[in-house]
């Protein structure tokens, strides 16, 4: 390389931008940039040009204060280096580690003061158990859902910032923070869980988070099964779903439902077929009249005048059903027949759900006194809920052909497509006071 200059030059070694090949470890360390120190050709023109260009003083002083303003205002710069060290030096290569942990035939060489952010740790430490003077402990681990990958990323939380969670991963991960009580890696991974909600999900979310005691993802994933058990059906999420889950969502008042009182009744018998033939794996359309036919040769083996629920078969649904509202069906007569047809529900309370209708048929052309709440909702493509919008509960007094408003909507805020799902109740007092005596019961 040819001679540049007679004069001295400073070298500026500036670090790699994040995300830079440099910085991704292609080969390129930091970069070096070469500035003259006032010598050479470079120097002497900038003089030249300096002095045909004098300063004034005013100007001389408000450049002054501006570099000083510069120099006493703070910056705010994470140092990821260090962090960066620590994870690869001391958890990665285990380097000046003082103790061993193994669990599930896998081995870390670990350090005792990292450890102790653990709340399993640290009282396993500070305590009088046998362990707090081992160099070497085994772990039980008693949860199936804990495995190497998970106590992997677990131990490695205690030596960084941050921690990437793949929500594929999320109950493992959550299972072993759990285990060894992380109360910090436990929130992040309910935060995870609460942004990924959606039909692949939502069951094992909620199941976990009961295990796990997260209520507010627990809320989250009921929350959601509630807006789309009946507005975006899938037969998969028919298959996950518990008998003891789905009678809290059937007897919920807020379960969204768009239509009917017979779809209700239509959503359960495919999720009873389902849950009775777990290996059937056709589509959404295919799913009502394959349960039909298999429910119609089921029929044929009961005596005359026994439904289905009440076989030993059926008898494990009969909680889920007696939640229906029937009488909002059986006072249509195209859906009676179908649910007479179907000899599903017990012939008694059909029977019985016929002479209350007629009776609050009375109560209710003598004082047409209904309560009402009307709520409107759109959902993103994982079904989550973007917009809502509630009535609450009004009670009304309608005349014949009487209307009346009961919510206004400005189209321009609204998001398409919107459900729309109202809520009525009719009973009167006196029924409702007699009803209240009864045992829940069908």
């Amino acid at each position: 390389m040819g001679l540049l200059s007679s004069r001295p030059w400073r070298a500026r070694v500036v670090a790699p931008r994040e995300g830079d090949a440099a910085g991704e470890g292609g080969g390129g360390g930091a970069v070096v940039a070469l500035r003259g120190s006032g010598g050479g050709r470079g120097g002497a023109a900038k003089r030249k040009r300096a002095a045909e260009c004098p300063t004034s003083d005013s100007e001389s002083d408000g450049e002054s204060e501006r570099e000083e303003r510069l120099l006493n205002t703070p910056r705010r710069k994470k140092l990821k280096s260090t962090s960066r060290y620590i994870y690869q030096t001391l958890f990665l290569n285990g380097e000046n580690s003082d103790i061993k942990i193994c669990a599930l035939g896998e081995e870390w060489n670990l350090h005792k003061i990292y450890l102790c952010q653990s709340g399993y740790f640290s009282s396993m430490f500070s305590g009088s158990w046998k362990e707090s003077g081992m160099d070497t402990i085994e772990l039980e681990i008693p949860d199936q859902n804990i495995d190497i990958e998970a106590l992997q990323v677990a131990f490695g939380s205690l030596y960084r910032d941050e921690v990437l969670i793949n929500p594929s991963r999320v109950i493992a991960l959550l299972a072993a923070a759990s285990m060894l009580q992380l109360d910090g890696l436990i929130q992040q991974c309910g935060e995870t869980m609460k942004e990924t909600i959606n039909v692949k999900t939502v069951c094992s979310y909620y199941n976990s988070a009961g295990t796990y005691g997260l209520d507010s993802v627990k809320k989250k994933c009921l929350e959601w099964l509630l807006n789309n058990l009946m507005t975006h059906q899938s037969v998969e999420l028919f298959k996950e779903l518990s008998i003891v889950l789905m009678k809290q969502l059937i007897s919920s008042s807020n379960l969204f439902v768009m239509q009917v009182e017979m779809d209700v009744y239509t959503a359960l018998k495919k999720w009873m077929f389902l849950q009775l033939v777990p290996s059937w794996n056709g589509s959404l359309k295919q799913l009502l009249s394959e349960a039909d036919a298999w429910f119609s040769k089921r029929r044929k083996d009961f005596e005359d005048g026994v439904s289905f629920l009440e076989s030993e078969q059926g008898s494990a649904f009969l909680t889920v059903f007696r939640h229906l509202r029937l009488q909002y069906i059986v006072s249509d007569l195209a859906s009676a027949k179908i649910v007479e047809r179907d000899s599903l529900i017990p012939a008694g309370l059909r029977k019985r759900t016929r002479k209350n209708l007629k009776e609050t048929v009375c109560d209710v052309a003598e004082n047409l006194q209904r309560m009402v709440m009307l709520r409107l909702a759109s959902f993103d493509g994982s079904g989550k809920l973007i917009c809502s919008r509630t009535a609450g509960y009004q009670i009304l007094t309608l005349e014949k052909d009487q209307e009346q408003v009961v919510m206004n909507l400005d189209s321009r805020l609204l998001l398409f497509p919107l459900y729309i799902c109202c809520n009525f109740l009719y009973t009167s007092p006196e029924k409702r006071a007699e009803n209240e005596g009864q045992p829940d019961s069908l």
